[in-house]
């Protein structure tokens, strides 16, 4: 069946699991939104009131294209772990964080990292144990 940008409605959204780092299959809803210069499509982690994983993609001719991009998104983006699994007090895995920017709801910022949400102190436990070396911090558009 040849799918074509005019039908794309009827495919989406889209129910997909996905195996994360640790062999757990996660849920996820994958919905298309189409704007004046392209198709933007998200992948949110169900169950999880916009707190776990959430990837995007952007195409400027085709859902599907973004579709493809997402579905990459998630693989790579699931097949690393970033911070220790245990509750309390999470520790780094090695030096690099890659994760998500939102809210706790009242106006405070949260980090989702690995599916978890981390507030602004648990990222400063992470920086006290690495007192005296250099950091980078790059901050990018959820579509790349």
């Amino acid at each position: 069946m040849k799918r074509t940008a005019k039908g794309w409605k009827s495919d989406f959204p889209i129910q997909e699991e996905v195996e994360d780092f640790s062999g757990k299959q996660r849920s996820f809803v994958i919905r298309c939104h189409e704007g004046p210069l392209g198709y933007t499509v998200r992948a949110s982690e169900v169950g999880k009131s916009d707190l776990g994983y959430e990837f995007s993609a952007y195409s400027e001719t085709s859902p599907y294209s973004a579709l493809g991009r997402v579905r990459d998104k998630m693989r790579r983006g699931l097949a690393t772990r970033h911070v220790t699994a245990s509750p309390g007090e999470r520790h780094m895995l090695h030096d690099t964080l890659r994760g998500r920017i939102a809210s706790d709801g009242q106006g405070h910022p949260l980090l989702i990292v690995d599916g978890i949400p981390l507030t602004i102190e648990d990222i400063e436990s992470f920086f006290s144990t690495h007192e005296g070396w250099d950091f980078e911090l790059r901050i990018v558009v959820a579509l790349e």
